[in-house]
């Protein structure tokens, strides 16, 4: 504006009289004098254009983990406001935890003594919990300049103040943003703005990536599960099912009898030795399968042995086959006790 006024006395400088050109003269230099200090004075504020806040949510987008999001949050709001000191805490049973710094020119404070903080009554912790809004900590102008007791958070913020921004979800408030200069300049409002609107979009950020990893990991949980039953399925749709077939402690109880090969049964004397072995293991309740590996041959050979033993012995399948097994077991060492 002071740029524009100079430039716009300049070109009616010809119209104006010449008693007053003097000191119309002096005024453009008092102006230019004033436009050079605002020039060299070092701001206070910082300017940010709505795209640079954009670039840096959009920076914090591109994180996506809830881990990336904190690791980021300090560094960018330090980057966008210049305040050079920023501090992320988390909130928790009324108090809150620092969890990540960034610092810039000077030394970085020792934020151990900090490290969990209860939310004083009537602390600007407190006010920024319960408004959801930022709030602008400066010193009290009636103490004394240097009382440390002037602004909270003295000698971690700096004397000359610093902003407080909550990060608020739907569910509450679960953390905070302390920020403030390196330097003993004094924060602004507009400052104090940009840091609400940053950690508001930090809240939104921050809960979309929370809900985007619980369903991940119940995603996982799922297909973990569902491969899981499709095992179990598959290994129930391949297992060979026999009736009586013994399973588990059980198993000895069922174990058949070996045939003695003196044995005068029906039926049982046209068996051949072969079938005698496939009618003892079948009588075990070994499948097909499992009787052609044990004896070492085709599953084709057991099955056309089991047909001839049925035939033989006039069992009309494999369990009736398997109950006259175990009468011959029994006649016949029933005969061999009263002998």
């Amino acid at each position: 504006m002071l740029d524009e006024a100079t430039e716009a006395g300049l070109r009616g400088l010809s119209s104006i009289p010449a008693d007053k050109k003097v000191s119309f003269g002096r005024l453009l230099v008092e102006i230019r004098e004033v436009r050079l200090r605002l020039h060299a004075a070092p701001s206070s504020s910082v300017v940010v254009g709505a795209a640079d806040f954009a670039g840096a949510v959009r920076r914090l987008r591109g994180a996506e983990t809830v881990a990336g999001l904190s690791r980021s949050v300090c560094s960018e709001a330090a980057a966008m406001t210049g305040l050079g000191r920023v501090l992320l805490s988390e909130v928790h049973d009324n108090a809150w935890t620092i969890v990540e710094t960034q610092f810039g020119k000077g030394s970085a404070p020792d934020v151990t003594a900090l490290a969990s903080t209860a939310i004083a009554p009537g602390s600007p912790e407190e006010e920024a919990v319960q408004k959801r809004a930022a709030v602008l900590v400066l010193p009290n102008p009636q103490l004394s300049t240097g009382n440390s007791t002037a602004v909270p958070g003295v000698p971690l913020f700096g004397a000359g103040g610093y902003v407080l921004a909550p990060i608020a979800v739907s569910t509450g408030v679960i953390g905070l943003i302390h920020a403030c200069r390196a330097d003993e300049r004094k924060p602004s409002v507009a400052e104090r703005d940009l840091l609400d609107a940053f950690a508001g979009s930090f809240g939104t950020l921050f809960e979309r990536a929370l809900v985007s990893e619980r369903l991940s990991e119940q995603k996982r949980l799922i297909l973990e599960r569902l491969q899981e039953e499709s095992r179990e399925a598959e290994g129930l749709s391949n297992a060979e099912v026999a009736f009586g077939k013994p399973s588990g402690a059980g198993a000895a109880a069922w174990s058949p009898v070996p045939l003695p090969s003196d044995c005068r049964a029906p039926g049982l004397e046209e068996l051949t030795r072969r079938e005698r072995e496939v009618f003892q293991l079948l009588a075990a309740g070994k499948s097909n399968t499992e009787i052609a590996d044990e004896l070492v041959i085709s599953v084709f050979t057991v099955k056309s042995h089991v047909k001839k033993i049925l035939r033989k012995l006039g069992a009309m399948n494999r369990s009736e086959a398997i109950y006259r097994y175990l009468e011959m077991t029994d006649s016949d060492a029933s005969s061999r006790r009263t002998t």
